[in-house]
């Protein structure tokens, strides 16, 4: 019945799509209530950042200003009428920044609301695309479609408790390019992983380090001279981006980037710096780099590593060589979000971890299953590549 796997396999992606948008909702509600635009921080604050006046190195992340900037020159003033009616409407559905966030004041500011709001829904809706491009990566690799579904949501549902010292909207596009790059680095899409160096790098900076990490990836499918000569242009285009964008910016207030390794080593050797703890999502919960945090790491790498594909187990190790030293030297404490290059490979951590604990429970259906009643086949559940599973004989 053709009309009938069309019908379940529509109903799976619409299955997917929805779950992920509502998974994606409330971790970018766990971010937006904890930081908002920052927009209580003068030098940093989203109008600062569309006008090209905020302190550096912030300013350099210009991708999502860039865009609302342009979007609002060319909006006919008719339709910005309506939005900025609607917008400051006293209804809570047409205004749930204003009326949810009391703390994101710039959202209220005339000059500004439009873009504002702009911002927000791209923030959103790099969070939301995030965890379809992390799904791509684990399926990718191999994983079981139950795991490669199920992982980016513990991820994305993390990530305010990531975001510990600081929290930007420059974060979740970053999030959604790492894992694009490592998709396209794994399917050999060079030219799409050019292009988007180009737009990750205007997004934020250090992408220029992330390219590094890819090396795993693009080795697996070129040969050698073909892999440095990619990382070579990469590179170079990054390193280009970078540039143009440091010297548009270079008489802001503020440094190129922030040094503080000696703040931070005075407080990795205080014993109370792993016992802290903050709120997310209206609940307390462990913070940075507490105790409990670290032995939850501690077990996952423990029951995870040795089943990760060696592809990533480079990938792991080349961003820990690349991302901690950064860390170190331009982070801040516990800010965990600069050790944003690990995320790629928390997620597969995550993923073989979850493939583990279902596993089990998959031998045993099948053991239990009356002989006869069932017959392999390759699913498509959630919408996913396909992959074994069971379904009832007609």
């Amino acid at each position: 019945m053709p009309h009938a796997s069309v019908a379940r396999r529509g109903a799976r992606w619409l299955l997917l799509v929805v779950t992920y948008y509502m998974v994606a909702a409330a971790a970018f509600h766990g971010y937006f209530a904890k930081w908002q635009f920052r927009d209580d921080i003068p030098g940093i604050t989203l109008p600062s950042m569309l006008d090209g006046t905020a302190a550096r190195p912030f300013v350099y992340r210009q991708l999502l200003p860039a865009i609302a900037n342009e979007v609002d020159h060319v909006l006919p003033q008719k339709l910005r009428t309506v939005a900025m009616t609607a917008l400051f409407a006293d209804d809570r559905a047409r205004g749930p920044i204003a009326k949810f966030y009391p703390g994101a004041r710039d959202a209220r500011d005339p000059a500004y609301t439009l873009r504002y709001y702009m911002v927000f829904y791209m923030s959103f809706a790099a969070l939301f695309l995030a965890l379809f491009a992390m799904r791509a990566v684990c399926l990718a690799l191999k994983s079981g479609d139950a795991a490669a579904t199920l992982a980016p949501m513990v991820v994305a549902l993390a990530l305010p408790l990531v975001l510990t010292e600081g929290g930007y909207f420059y974060d979740f596009p970053e999030l959604l390019f790492m894992a694009l790059a490592v998709w396209m680095a794994i399917e050999g899409r060079v030219l799409w992983l050019l292009v988007l160096t180009v737009i990750a790098t205007l997004n934020k900076e250090p992408f220029l380090f992330f390219t590094l990490t890819l090396y795993p990836f693009l080795r697996a499918n070129f040969s050698l001279r073909k892999t440095l000569t990619l990382h070579a242009i990469m590179l170079a285009l990054a390193a280009t981006v970078n540039v143009l964008i440091k010297m548009r910016y270079a008489h802001n207030d503020g440094g190129v980037v922030e040094y503080h390794l000696l703040d931070n080593f005075a407080f990795f050797i205080h014993p109370m710096s792993y016992l802290r703890f903050e709120a997310n999502y209206g609940v307390i919960t462990a913070k940075g780099f507490n105790v409990i945090i670290i032995a939850i790491a501690v077990l996952l790498l423990r029951s995870g590593w040795s089943r990760l594909p060696e592809v990533m187990r480079r990938h792991v190790w080349i961003a820990v060589v690349v991302n901690v030293p950064l860390f170190l030297l331009f982070g801040f404490h516990d800010e965990l979000r600069n050790l944003s290059m690990l995320l790629l490979g928390m997620l597969m951590i995550v993923n073989t971890n979850i493939s583990t604990w279902l596993e089990p429970r998959e031998v045993t259906a099948r053991v239990r299953e009356p002989a006869g009643s069932a017959v392999p086949v390759r699913s498509t559940a959630l919408g996913g590549t396909d992959e074994p599973g069971l379904v009832r004989s007609d």
